[in-house]
This record gives structure tokens, C-alpha cells and sequence, in this order.
């Protein structure tokens, strides 16, 4: 369900200005916290762990935070530019096989175990513990992944973003980031031009991780016009006043920035983002109308 509220308040007194009601409708929402400013609205999408869809099989776990199949989610569509994170678990010699039918940018993690990576051109990587890897994947084009371990199960993370016009000209790439290289700081592992050593992508993305100690706290300053989701790998943070746990993950929409308080020793993926170009343009009466069924409510 959408509720607006306004701070102090049980509810909107006069209707949204239209530029503050078009953003309600050019991000997907479940559950929303906002603070309105002249013409800015701010939004915090939760996407909790249980929310994710969950398969699971004789040999394979998968969480997928945004699930395309699912016509009644929201999030359907995925956040922005970032259309895909699922979280994997596989057990020794599985594996599974990714096929997108648009042109994505695919950032592989490997948290634990070992994998085999067959891109759609070919090209095969072994990815150990703390490794990330960024690939290609055009339109119906398919990647391959297996737990290249005899006897432990390999834990991974996968994120997906539509490219920029006219990209996906590049092979896969890897990059070993240890724990120490990302304990207590944000580290950037992946960026549009590879600065800091961080991973090449096609897309104007940057991707960070993290371990944080207990109590430490940590601010990650966003550009205008940018957008960020925030996914707790493993552990306890307070983002905001809002508790995410293990497998919860947060969007941010016109933030000034992502803040959160370690609560347990924990470990984060955050991903800075850039505006998608919208598919479609939504037009709000200039008379200020309210006949959007969804306009309705304020």
C-alpha cells in the first residue's frame, strides 16, 4: 500500500504541486518516508529481505530483490539504471545460467566459495573469495555460472544495469578487493572510468562496499540529480531512523546523501546512480487536476 504523510502531520492539507506529483510517479515505491521542500521531494524505498522473491532448489538458492515476473511488485522494473541484484547460493559443481532479453552491464561478487564465469563471448574466468567481476551481456544474450568447489558452496552476488548508448564493447574483467581494502570506508570497486582502480563499467554507476564496526558511522555525499540503493549484505544498520537487517536493501531519491549507523559489524553494497532517461513521459494537468487515480489519496 502508498501513504503520503507529511512530518507533524496526519495528511496532506492542499493537493502536491506537479512537479513534486511527477515524482511519485517516476520511481517505484513500497514503502515510502518523504520530507517536502519548495519543489523537492525526498524518498526512501525499502525493499525488506523477506519481500525479495525466493527460489530455492535441490542445489541452488536465489533471492532476487527486484523480480520482473512479479506484474503486482513495484520494483518490477528494478531501481533507476540498477534492473537486477540477486543474492546466490550454490552448492559444489552447480551452477546456473543468466539470460537477459535487454543489453545489461552484469557486476558479479563473490563473497564466498569459488566460481566459473562463461561470458557471452567466451571468455572464462575463475572468481575466488572477495573478487568482483564486471561483464557484458547483450540483448538475449547469456552468461554461465558454477561452483567450481568440489565441497563448499559458493556465495554471490549479482547486479545488473542497462548500459549507456552504444556500449558493451569490452570482455569481462576481475578485481581482487580484500577485506582490508574495504574495512571501514567506503570503497569504490566499480566505476564509468575505472578511477581509484575500481572496475570499468558501461554505465554512469559507481559501486561501493564496506565492512563497518559497531557504531561506526558513515556518509556517502550525493551528486544532484543522483540516485542511490543501499543493500545490507550481512548485519544491522540504522539508515536514517530506519533498521535494515541482513538482506534488506533501501533506494534513495533526492538524497543529499546516504547516512547510516552500524548497529553490529556489518558489511554494505551501496550503489551511487545516475537518472535513467525515462521511456515515457507522464503529464500532469497545469490546472493542478486530481483525477490521477493515485492523486486521489493526497
Amino acid at each position: 500500500m502508498i501513504s503520503f504523510e507529511k512530518p507533524g502531520a496526519k495528511g496532506f492539507k492542499t493537493p502536491l504541486k506537479p512537479i513534486a506529483a511527477m515524482a511519485y510517479f517516476l520511481l517505484p515505491i513500497t514503502e515510502i518516508r518523504h520530507a517536502l521542500g519548495s519543489e523537492r521531494v525526498k524518498m526512501i524505498t525499502i525493499r525488506k529481505a523477506e519481500e525479495r522473491r525466493h527460489i530455492e532448489g535441490k542445489s541452488q538458492q536465489t533471492w532476487m530483490t527486484f523480480d520482473s515476473e512479479n506484474q503486482t511488485d513495484p520494483l518490477k522494473n528494478g531501481f533507476g539504471v540498477l534492473k537486477i541484484l540477486n543474492e546466490e547460493i550454490l552448492a559444489p559443481g552447480t551452477g546456473f545460467v543468466l539470460h537477459t532479453h535487454k543489453d545489461m552491464v552484469i557486476v558479479t561478487y563473490v563473497r564466498e566459495g569459488m566460481i566459473v564465469y562463461k561470458g557471452p563471448l567466451g571468455k572464462i574466468d575463475i572468481l575466488e573469495t572477495k573478487d568482483f567481476h564486471a561483464a557484458n551481456v547483450a540483448s538475449d544474450g547469456k552468461q554461465y555460472t558454477f561452483d567450481a568447489s568440489p565441497n563448499e558452496d559458493a556465495h554471490i552476488f549479482q547486479s545488473g544495469f542497462t548500459p549507456r548508448k552504444g556500449a558493451l564493447k569490452k570482455e569481462g574483467v576481475k578485481k581482487l578487493f580484500t577485506y582490508a581494502d574495504r574495512k571501514g570506508i567506503l570503497r569504490l570497486i566499480a566505476s564509468p572510468d575505472g578511477r581509484n582502480s575500481s572496475l570499468a563499467i558501461e554505465q554512469d554507476v559507481q559501486i561501493y562496499s564496506t565492512f563497518i564496526n559497531k557504531g561506526n558511522h558513515m556518509i556517502h555525499e550525493l551528486s544532484p540529480g543522483r540516485d542511490a540503493w543501499l543493500h545490507v549484505v550481512k548485519g544491522h544498520i540504522l539508515l536514517n531512523d530506519l533498521n535494515l537487517y541482513t538482506g534488506d536493501g533501501a533506494g534513495l531519491a533526492m538524497e543529499l546523501s546516504a547516512s547510516f549507523t552500524a548497529q553490529e559489524p556489518t558489511e554494505i553494497l551501496l550503489f551511487d546512480l545516475c537518472k535513467p532517461i525515462p521511456d515515457e513521459v507522464i503529464l500532469i494537468p497545469s490546472n493542478g487536476s486530481t483525477a490521477h487515480p493515485l492523486l486521489k489519496a493526497v
